[in-house]
């Protein structure tokens, strides 16, 4: 006569220092990339901006990038406009009684575009007091980076974790 025997497989504990390490590899790689292009939206500029990269696994895994530079700030995010800017004369920031600027000028940064140009200065320089600033259009380069990174972060994420959970017994 034939015999049924169930075993209880029991799986090997979780090797939590195993999946940190392999959570924290792909982070890293992701946020790198990230950082790439963020950095290729400044790559013209004269002054360039600084980005930094923090992850973390609490309370979730993150990775961030972020500047505090508020010109970059200004650019990604738009400003209000119109308004007014005075030179420093008016101000009292300095002795200088007009502004200098080209009108014609074309933007090194373009609305939804990870990248930058060479932009150009104008041709023709204009002197006055004041001037009244159409405000700076959103570039939204934080969210053309989110659109890009947040699924391969999310893929890279659930590759780490089933790759360990695999090797300690846990996947399914």
């Amino acid at each position: 006569m034939g015999a049924l025997v169930f075993k209880i497989i029991k799986p090997q504990r979780l090797k939590v220092d195993a999946m940190r390490l392999a959570l924290l590899n792909p982070m890293r790689k992701v946020g790198t990339g990230i950082k790439a292009d963020f950095e290729k939206t400044v790559s013209t500029w004269k002054n360039k901006p600084k980005f930094d990269m923090q992850i973390s696994l609490s309370p979730v895994p993150q990775t961030e990038v972020s500047t505090v530079d508020k010109i970059y700030g200004y650019v990604d995010q738009g400003t209000k406009g119109p308004y007014e800017i005075w030179a420093g004369y008016y101000t009292g920031k300095s002795n200088k009684k007009n502004l200098a600027f080209s009108s014609k000028s074309t933007p090194k940064t373009t609305p939804g575009v990870i990248g930058s140009s060479g932009g150009s200065r104008g041709t023709v320089d204009t002197f006055r007091p004041y001037v009244e600033h159409p405000g700076i259009k959103a570039r939204n380069f934080s969210k053309e980076i989110e659109k890009i990174w947040q699924p391969k972060f999310k893929r890279a994420m659930e590759g780490a974790m089933s790759k360990v959970a695999k090797a300690s017994g846990h996947a399914l």
